[in-house]
């Protein structure tokens, strides 16, 4: 089957990338709880989001790819390991700035 290859966006990248962040319930619940709760594991996410850790684990990859988020062990030493993600709230702020700025057309 062939990959999908995403066009270039005419996007801003921080614009792009609040989108794809903000884009789906889960992600936004990911960041509201961590934001209340401080730093969680994906399986504990997983559980008070109502979801199974895979689906975490993946949600909080992207977030972390965006920067929204950060983990307490890099990504090539977590097998076998509960790693605690935490919100990095300056992004979050930046990223939100962005799509606003863009929204309003400034």
């Amino acid at each position: 089957m062939p990959r999908y290859i995403r066009p270039p966006s005419a996007l801003p990248r921080d614009v792009e990338m609040a989108i794809e962040s903000f884009g789906t319930m889960f992600s936004r619940a990911i960041l509201r709880h961590l934001s209340l709760h401080g730093p969680t594991g994906a399986a504990d996410l997983a559980r008070e989001l109502g979801t199974d850790s895979n689906t975490a684990r993946r949600a909080l990859r992207a977030l972390e790819e965006a920067g929204l988020v950060t983990a307490d062990a890099p990504a090539g030493q977590r097998r076998g390991r509960v790693v605690t993600f935490a919100i990095q709230p300056e992004r979050l702020e930046s990223l939100l700035a962005a799509l606003k700025d863009y929204l309003l057309g400034h």
